[in-house]
């Protein structure tokens, strides 16, 4: 029952990462996640995972630039929002990856 509390508290995080711009709530989700993986450990199921969530903010990631260059060049008042969205975006996308890696050097001391 744990380990799909953990599972579902870890999707919740992620699926508000995708959209938080706020930068102190986005660290108080970033630290929950972090706290969650770790309750699950070494799991295969949990690295595909985490690699499914690197695509994922890939293709966020590239969408987000479009639309900070579309605010810019129509200098809409909703540039700073989109431009820290972004950001955020970017953010969640280094500790996912930097999780990543952690999970894989893990893997390879079993």
């Amino acid at each position: 029952m744990d380990r799909f509390v953990a599972r579902e508290n870890i999707k919740h995080f992620r699926d508000r990462l995708r959209s938080e711009s706020n930068p102190s709530t986005r660290t108080l989700l970033e630290r929950l996640l972090v706290e969650e993986e770790d309750k699950l450990g070494l799991d295969t199921a949990l690295l595909a995972e985490v690699e499914r969530a690197i695509a994922n903010f890939d293709a966020l990631i590239e969408t987000q630039k479009r639309a900070v260059v579309v605010s810019k060049q129509n200098g809409h008042d909703g540039l700073a929002r989109e431009q820290a969205l972004l950001d955020g975006l970017m953010q969640s996308q280094i500790l996912h990856r930097e999780y990543h890696q952690k999970m894989l050097k893990a893997s390879n001391h079993l």
